[in-house]
Order: C-alpha cells, then sequence, then structure tokens
C-alpha cells in the first residue's frame, strides 16, 4: 500500500502557501502511476499556482516492489543531514518495519540509496536482473583507475541500463552537484559476466566490500578517504 499525506508547503520562490499530497511510501505493484511518476522525476514535485514554479520537495520514501521482493529506502543527503544520521534513521525505520512484520513473513531485500537517481538505477539494475555488488565492484574498478578524471566528490557514476547492450555496459557520469549528464564510458559486458562467476563462487569479496545496506562505489570511496 502506497503512504501518503497532505502538507502545507509555502513555494521558495514566491512565498505562496498551498496544501499537497506527498508520498512517504510507494507499493509499485498497487500504484503503477507512481512508479512512472518516479521515473519521471514527478513524485513529489509541486508546481506553484501563482508563479508556476516547480520544484521537488525531497523527503525520505520508501519504494515497495512486492514482485521483486524488495524495499528500497530513498533517504535524501544533504548539507544539514549527516551519513551517519542517514544511517541511524535507516536502522529505525528498518525497527519499525520488523515489528509490524509477522514472525513468518518473507522479510524482502533492503536497499538504502541517498539520490533519487540512484534509486531509479537500481529500479533498473533489479527489473535487469543484474548483481548489484557485481556492478558497484566494476564502478570502483572505474574510479579507481581513472581518479584525476572521474573525482568522486564531482561526480556519481551512474549503470545507463536502457542504453546497454549484450555486448558492453553504458555507463554515464553525472555532476554531483548541477545534476548535469556528461561523458558517456563503455564497460565489456564479458568481464561483468567473468566477475559474477567470480561472485557466485566466492561472494565474501564483494560482501566484504559492500556489506550494508547503502551498496555504493562512490560511498566507499568517500569512507575510504576519511578513514585515511
Amino acid at each position: 500500500m502506497s503512504i501518503s499525506r497532505t502538507v502545507n508547503i509555502t513555494c521558495p520562490s514566491c512565498g505562496t502557501p498551498q496544501d499537497v499530497v506527498l508520498y512517504d511510501a510507494v507499493n509499485v505493484q498497487t500504484d503503477p502511476q507512481l512508479k512512472e511518476a518516479l521515473m519521471q522525476n514527478q513524485l513529489n514535485r509541486v508546481e506553484c499556482p501563482d508563479c508556476d514554479l516547480g520544484f521537488r520537495v525531497d523527503l525520505p520514501v520508501l519504494y515497495s516492489d512486492p514482485k521483486n521482493n524488495i524495499l528500497i529506502h530513498w533517504i535524501p543527503e544533504s548539507d544539514e543531514t549527516s551519513r551517519e544520521q542517514i544511517l541511524e534513521e535507516f536502522d529505525r525505520s528498518m525497527e519499525r518495519m520488523n515489528s509490524m512484520m509477522p514472525a513468518d513473513a518473507d522479510i524482502p531485500g533492503v536497499r538504502l540509496v541517498l539520490s533519487r537517481v540512484e534509486l531509479v538505477e537500481l529500479v533498473f539494475l533489479i527489473e535487469a536482473g543484474l548483481n548489484q555488488r557485481v556492478v558497484e565492484y566494476v564502478k570502483y574498478s572505474i574510479y579507481t583507475r581513472n581518479l584525476e578524471k572521474i573525482d568522486p566528490h564531482k561526480y556519481r557514476l551512474l549503470l545507463n541500463v536502457q542504453d546497454s547492450t549484450d555486448e558492453e555496459f553504458c555507463f554515464v557520469m553525472q555532476d554531483a552537484d548541477s545534476q548535469v549528464l556528461g561523458e558517456i564510458l563503455r564497460y565489456g559486458r564479458a568481464a561483468y559476466d567473468s566477475m559474477c562467476e567470480l561472485y557466485d563462487e566466492c561472494p565474501d569479496e564483494f560482501m566484504d566490500m559492500f556489506p550494508g545496506p547503502c551498496i555504493s562505489a562512490r560511498n566507499l570511496l568517500l569512507e575510504e578517504e576519511l578513514e585515511d
């Protein structure tokens, strides 16, 4: 079931207040139109009736896909919210969810993302049947071999599943501040397939690199830098 609430929002441009419906949880099985809105960047988007400004209200959203048995928490990262606070909020959400689940329930896989584009990317990965940890391992390799060009402080590396082929993956560099998409990088699909075979034989290395709900090569690199 999708969950929504009515909130009074003030336009950041002209100051006009209005009541709008915002979604805290989206079930794509019961409400497929909300998935479409998310993918088109229209979920929790507000249009000011006075100045016509359009803006998105970023708040934590739970994406539920019963068909693929997965839950994705999108907890937006901001200057006011540290990653430690985000992880604490995620843990509280998990405790609330687990307390409401029947003892014999099939617990879904749970993921955590910090931006809308990461949520959209993850949805495409899941629906394409790709191994998220192996994909992030590939990203980690691309980052570390091209740090001067792909600085994780400045750029996200996103897999464009739709434009990828059976022969190669299509990765896109996105400016983390402006959200502008930039250069495209190609990566051989055969190398990914070989890594999947390695994962099937011994997943420990991949699990050790990405142990938690937030499986992100970029976040791992930033955390490693802080540790150094």
